[in-house]
């Protein structure tokens, strides 16, 4: 999984994309011609000062990079942080993003079940 770094393609994920929520987290994805997904963070300055909002990017970074082999190819993502996201333990976050993502049909398989059996 690549990284998404282009303002304009984080412009066109919001204008042409399809935005799911969660309790903590918001993700758009945009079908591409690709044959690797990209993904992209987007943590408002209302969040919080900088090192909250490094700290909810470096969380939601980690949450992906373990979800990254279950992810469709083919697919711009851009998941954005609530506020209500700074209360929240790591697997409360992990647990919200993997919801919407299974909600938003972006996962092969799942291996949520697989880890608590």
């Amino acid at each position: 999984m690549e990284r998404l770094k282009n303002p304009r393609d984080f412009s066109l994920v919001y204008s042409q994309g399809r935005p799911r929520f969660g309790k903590y987290v918001v993700v758009s994805s945009l079908p591409t011609d690709l044959e690797v997904s990209r993904v992209g963070f987007a943590v408002s300055k209302k969040v919080g000062n900088a090192v909250t909002r490094n700290r909810i990017k470096r969380r939601l970074r980690a949450i992906i990079q373990e979800v990254a082999p279950n992810v469709e190819p083919g697919f711009d993502l851009v998941i954005g942080a609530k506020r209500s996201c700074v209360e929240v333990d790591f697997a409360q976050l992990r647990a919200d993003l993997f919801r919407v993502l299974q909600g938003s049909n972006l996962l092969t398989r799942t291996n949520e079940g697989e880890e608590h059996a």
